[in-house]
């Protein structure tokens, strides 16, 4: 943008702290995903069991 102030330089403490970041990995996404694939897999197996094997 025409008014934007100057992007400050990094130094080697950002860059060394972005890579200890990189390197943690995505743990937490993974879990979270983990953890709404068991609840959407647990509501499908009690829909099943207590709706569609009932009416059968």
């Amino acid at each position: 943008m025409l008014n934007s102030p100057p992007l400050r330089d990094r130094d080697d403490a950002d860059d060394r702290e972005i890579g200890a970041i990189v390197r943690a990995g995505p743990k937490g996404a993974i879990a979270l995903a983990g953890v709404a694939t068991v609840i959407v897999l647990a509501c499908w197996l009690a829909f099943y069991l207590f709706v569609f094997l009932p009416r059968s």
